[in-house]
């Protein structure tokens, strides 16, 4: 279950959780109530919202907080159902001030400078008016990401964190305030993705798996805000 990991928590990490939810719903409603979303927000001034552009052009990236991303399309016949793009959510550690040794893998380079160097976190599937309703995990080629144990990856989730004064403030808010309202369930994501890679590379013995296009979307599950603030207020009482 999805809602698992609110049993865990205090009540008032969960009053807190809520209002990172209030914050969430409120950017949203605030953004349509000017024919805006989170997506238009993130492709803003763009003529032409082409398959497989990066948005922002060169990734929006914060050096303070280590925090990036981007929002793409794949082509139409390469999405889920209901699917516009996705944000993909990364964390530069060395930039946060974290100084990890990335996973012993045989595939895939290690770029020299530690800046460099970015961890997928999760990604985040939207429909056309901006609403996510999925999160996912992907194999290291996808992102050409520097790759980390689901261990060291969880606690750069706990640095996550973009400048929310920065443009696009609503975009580079509503980001962070997902990466934790979903805190939980995107720690078990990131379990399911090191667990799927290694029976790949079990079944697929002399394989490079995290160059394997055969798999692409290592863990996902399908995410509804306003389930995730029923969970947490069952749990309040409310």
């Amino acid at each position: 279950m999805i809602h698992a990991d609110l049993a865990a928590l205090s009540r008032s990490e969960l009053e807190a959780l809520h209002d990172v939810a209030a914050r969430i719903l409120e950017t949203q409603a605030a953004l349509a109530r000017e024919g805006k979303s989170v997506v238009s927000e993130v492709l803003r001034g763009v003529e032409r919202f082409e398959e497989w552009g990066h948005y922002p052009e060169g990734d929006h990236w914060d050096p303070k907080t280590g925090g990036q991303y981007y929002y793409h399309a794949h082509a139409a016949n390469d999405r889920v159902p209901g699917e516009l793009g996705h944000f993909h959510v990364f964390l530069r550690p060395h930039a946060a001030g974290l100084a990890p040794k990335p996973a012993s893998v045989s595939d895939g380079a290690i770029p020299a400078d530690p800046i460099a160097r970015a961890a997928h976190l999760v990604g985040i599937s939207t429909d056309a008016r901006g609403r996510p309703f999925r999160l996912f995990t992907t194999n290291r080629w996808v992102c050409a990401e520097t790759w980390y144990t689901a261990s060291e990856c969880l606690s750069f989730l706990d640095r996550f964190a973009l400048d929310r004064s920065g443009e696009p403030g609503a975009v580079n808010g509503w980001l962070a305030d997902m990466l934790t309202l979903y805190h939980g369930p995107i720690g078990a994501l990131m379990g399911e993705r090191d667990r799927v890679v290694a029976q790949w590379a079990e079944s697929h013995p002399g394989e490079l798996v995290y160059e394997d296009r055969s798999l692409q979307v290592t863990s996902s599950v399908t995410i509804d805000l306003a389930e995730r603030v029923g969970e947490i207020e069952k749990y309040l009482g409310l």
